[in-house]
């Protein structure tokens, strides 16, 4: 299963990801997966752990060892726009 089949299953089941990013150990709640506007494929999740909470984007190549976790979180995360503008086309959403 590769990466954004992991996240998009993280998003329907309301997992919360473990991942490394920019060699940083995080885990986040995964609410957009979708291209940005430099086609780029990205996903939009509230951080919980790793380098303060908050929403961030993280590219998907930029990734490395994602993996869902047991956890589960319920709604979306203060904020949330599920028609973010960061993105050109919206693969999977909350």
């Amino acid at each position: 299963m590769g990466y954004p089949d992991i996240i998009i299953d993280a998003i329907d089941r309301r997992k919360v990801l473990e991942l490394r990013y920019k060699d940083v150990a995080r885990r986040v709640r995964p609410h957009i997966l979708g291209y940005v506007g430099t086609g780029e494929l990205a996903l939009s999740g509230w951080q919980i752990s790793g380098t303060g909470a908050g929403w961030r984007l993280f590219h998907v190549d930029d990734i490395s060892e994602l993996a869902e976790t047991d956890q589960r979180f319920h709604g979306t995360a203060r904020g949330y726009n599920r028609n973010d503008p960061a993105f050109s086309r919206i693969i999977g959403r909350i």
